[in-house]
């Protein structure tokens, strides 16, 4: 199993953005040094729950490691002009000689579609039509594109990236249509762990299977995305981890909750039901229901096992900072992931 790690650079208030930078990258050094697959970047903007400008932070990382992977997760592609991501992200795997994973997505909240000033409802067009020409402007040939929302005249885009025929590209997908789409595109689906309960979470790696058979798709990683935080004993880690998963929950609930007025578009009504599930947890709660794994390294090593062995996971995104974690617990979380669970999996 490959074991990667997810980073928002989340700001609870009062918090130095250049103490949260500094401290992230100081997680990503590590996680190299540890032997973590992949370090993912989360794109968001206009709130405490993420940044934008992934690209940029991803050029820096490039630069003070040596072998993990850098991914993002996502890069919201209806926010940006296509050819401007394509030269940006070209860029961040020629300067990682070629370590590059490129997730890719719509974006979910609509406060940041209006701080862009992009459509809501537009997401999903904005996003095949982006896609489609990142992927025509990395083959590096001659290329003009006449769409709903982009008309390019013919160009040649460079630099094109170090990668053939391009990066690997990954997507979040919950629905089976997104899964059946993102696979005849090569492209890895994401799915979740993260807040959703066990039974329904084998429920969705089932959708999967049923969608990787009818493609016929089945080289492509499964990968599975849960909290998790290791410590010395599950009782010191559900302590230790309740301020900052209290903090992301509110946070989260915030996010999805809709101006007095609004309504969800159609192509978004399948979250309207998950938002308002994201809204009824507490932190008690998703420690009772099993939602979030944070325990000793035989509680989580059970957790990785089972999603190996009822889900067929066989690359485990963790999401291991969240709320404004302390930077030395969440320093020592890693290590006992890397050095207490992961050598089972290897």
């Amino acid at each position: 199993m490959d074991f990667s790690f997810f980073i928002i650079n989340q700001t609870p208030d009062g918090s130095s953005m250049k103490q949260i930078y500094d401290e992230g990258l100081e997680q990503i050094e590590w996680g190299d040094r540890l032997g973590y697959s992949t370090v993912f970047l989360a794109e968001h903007a206009f709130y405490h729950h993420g940044k934008p400008s992934p690209h940029v932070l991803l050029g820096n990382i490039a630069a003070r490691t040596k072998r993990i992977r850098l991914g993002t997760a996502v890069s919201v592609l209806p926010w940006h002009n296509p050819i401007e991501v394509a030269q940006d992200y070209a860029t961040v795997d020629l300067l990682s000689d070629g370590r590059l994973d490129f997730g890719v997505g719509r974006g979910l909240f609509k406060g940041e579609f209006d701080g862009y000033g992009i459509p809501w409802g537009e997401a999903e067009e904005r996003f095949n039509e982006s896609l489609d020409i990142i992927l025509k402007a990395w083959t590096g040939e001659p290329f003009s594109y006449e769409g709903q929302f982009f008309s390019i005249p013919e160009v040649s885009v460079m630099p094109k990236p170090l990668q053939e025929p391009h990066p690997p590209l990954w997507q979040p997908c919950l629905s089976p249509s997104t899964m059946e789409k993102a696979l005849r595109r090569g492209i890895t689906p994401i799915l979740g762990a993260s807040l959703t309960p066990l039974a329904d979470l084998k429920q969705l790696f089932g959708r999967l299977d049923a969608a990787m058979k009818k493609t016929g798709r089945t080289d492509l990683p499964r990968v599975g995305h849960p909290f998790v935080y290791v410590s010395d004993t599950t009782k010191k880690a559900q302590e230790e981890a309740r301020q900052g998963m209290q903090w992301f929950l509110d946070d989260f609930a915030m996010m999805f909750t809709l101006p007095e007025g609004e309504t969800w578009p159609e192509t978004y009504q399948f979250f309207e039901p998950w938002a308002e599930y994201i809204r009824s947890l507490s932190y008690d709660k998703v420690i009772d229901e099993d939602l979030v794994w944070f325990g000793d390294p035989e509680t989580v090593r059970a957790r990785i096992r089972w999603l190996r062995d009822e889900c067929k996971v066989s690359h485990v995104l963790l999401f291991m900072h969240f709320g404004g974690m302390e930077h030395e617990k969440v320093m020592k979380s890693m290590e006992l992931f890397a050095t207490q669970v992961m050598p089972e999996f290897r």
